[in-house]
């Protein structure tokens, strides 16, 4: 019977799922600070061609480790509460729709955490129609990024007028499960995995759409060893992934509790103290 499927789901869950967050609000200003400016930002490279039947080697200049480091650090925070905050689901390296099981779990964190602001999913339809009106016609102009779901996400939210992006992305490792794709570092190469491992892997990502601030990260597992036809007795093969993605997703959510819990008191503390 399915209400018992539905128990032995979320004993399972519970047991096996396990996950990590964490948060992050502090100056780039502040962090370069501390170290002494770098003298040399860019490096000498070789790089080779194939000319005239030869390989012609050419010493070029590129931006040196210190320098690509000073950069990725050169960020600040921007979020203030309360905050438009969109909601982005990435599903075989693709945005999506939230589905209806999924939606219910993140609209009873979002009501949670109504004093840090208003969640809106972010409409995939939206989010390409934004990227074409965006970025130019003529294909050779066209940013080497341009298809980076990244890209897509933060032009799609800006659209919305959406202050940050809750990104979380789900998917198995592993032996496959009929329905859940293998999961996907933002839509590129799966992850490995052993042959005998069947697992549900999701992660979120709380990044500021303006200038692409990382504010938290949450991550959970969940083993799908019980997935299979037996377990689920008589449900249609395509429920298999749904229900994995499901429960993966419920893995989730406790983990984004956490850090979105962390995350509003270190907001509040940084907020207090600016305005002392």
């Amino acid at each position: 019977p399915m209400h018992r499927n539905l128990i032995a789901i979320a004993f399972l869950t519970a047991v096996t799922a396990c996950g990590h967050h964490g948060t992050q609000v502090t100056s780039g200003k502040q962090y370069l600070s501390q170290y002494q400016p770098v003298a040399e930002s860019t490096d000498k490279v070789i790089k080779s061609s194939y000319q005239n039947g030869e390989i012609v080697e050419t010493e070029v200049a590129t931006l040196s480790t210190n320098e690509l480091v000073r950069r990725a650090a050169n960020i600040e925070p921007l979020l203030k509460s309360p905050a438009h905050i969109g909601l982005v689901r990435i599903d075989a390296g693709r945005i999506t729709t939230v589905p209806t099981a999924e939606q219910i779990s993140w609209t009873v964190l979002a009501n949670k955490y109504a004093s840090l602001g208003h969640f809106t999913p972010l409409d995939p339809f939206l989010a390409n129609y934004a990227v074409k009106t965006a970025l130019p016609t003529d294909g050779s102009a066209l940013r080497r990024d341009a298809s980076d779901i990244i890209t897509h996400i933060r032009i799609g939210a800006a659209r919305q007028h959406m202050d940050a992006v809750l990104i979380y992305e789900v998917g198995g490792r592993g032996k496959p499960v009929e329905g859940l794709a293998p999961v996907r570092v933002l839509g590129n190469a799966p992850l490995p995995a052993t042959p005998i491992e069947r697992e549900g892997i999701a992660r979120a990502f709380l990044m500021d759409v303006r200038n692409g601030y990382p504010y938290g990260t949450a991550s959970a597992s969940v083993d799908l060893k019980d997935t299979q036809r037996g377990f689920w007795d008589n449900a249609p093969k395509d429920r298999l992934g749904i229900e994995a993605k499901s429960r993966t997703t419920q893995a989730l959510v406790p983990e984004v509790d956490r850090m979105l819990g962390q995350l509003t008191a270190r907001l509040a503390q940084t907020q207090l103290a600016s305005a002392n």
